[in-house]
């Protein structure tokens, strides 16, 4: 039964469980018509859509990877699932990778960002963040009532499509709907952080030990892993949260 519900989940979409375009439940409205630029401090979750090898990638190759759920920019403007992030392999190596991503694009449309790596999660890991905790849940087709688990450990209690995302000490600190998953403000006035698979505190490699962060990346600095093992791999399916400096 559990290998029939891994093959019905990867079948039907990318990670996870609510990531699809729709209204937001008490929060927004956001419209998506153009393409916006990202504020500092934003946070976009991404959807690394194919497999990258050591021995299939080398510098200058374009990579683009896919925003997983809507992403607030300011108080009634967002940017859309799907929107791609894009950017090229500054280095590659048995040993490390180097990716620097510069620029959002969507229908034609194209602005810069600087973006740093705050978490990255392997595709089981963002897998089983679409998988409900409870068995009495696992018979539930609607997975709107599911309660998950994010990748670093808060869960979400999901009742028709909407709920609250608890910390690890039961404290709520974000919200979940129809658009995506969020971190609550960090104060009045701000913008709420799309956060997709992960836990709103979550930072650093999970799932993947065979690599570290040499560089987080930053304002024209790429992004670096390197790597304790030859002909590595970062499987289609992994998740990114990286954060706009500017």
């Amino acid at each position: 039964m559990r290998c029939l519900m891994v093959l019905l989940v990867l079948g039907i979409a990318a990670p996870a469980h609510l990531y699809s375009t729709g209204g937001l439940h008490g929060h927004g409205p956001w419209v998506t018509k153009e393409l916006a630029s990202p504020p500092p401090g934003a946070t976009l979750p991404v959807n690394i859509n194919r497999t990258l090898k050591a021995q299939k990638l080398r510098p200058g190759q374009q990579i683009s990877v896919e925003l997983i759920q809507t992403v607030p920019v300011s108080a009634n403007v967002a940017l859309p699932k799907g929107a791609n992030l894009d950017g090229r392999i500054i280095n590659v190596s048995d040993s490390s990778i180097s990716i620097l991503f510069d620029h959002l694009s969507w229908r034609g449309q194209t602005v810069p960002v600087h973006v740093r790596l705050v978490a990255a999660a392997a595709m089981m890991n963002v897998f089983e963040t679409g998988v409900p905790l409870s068995g009495p849940d696992r018979g539930t087709a609607n997975r709107g009532d599911w309660t998950t688990q994010q990748v670093g450990g808060d869960q979400i209690f999901l009742t028709g499509g909407s709920g609250t995302v608890y910390d690890r000490y039961s404290q709520p600190v974000g919200y979940a709907d129809y658009s995506g998953v969020y971190a609550n403000p960090p104060s009045a006035g701000e913008l709420p952080r799309a956060v997709g698979p992960f836990s709103t505190t979550a930072t650093g490699l999970h799932g993947f030990p065979e690599f570290s962060i040499a560089s987080a990346g930053g304002a024209d600095m790429p992004i670096t892993l390197t790597a304790n093992k030859p002909k590595w791999l970062i499987r289609g399916g992994s998740a990114l949260l990286l954060e706009v400096v500017r």
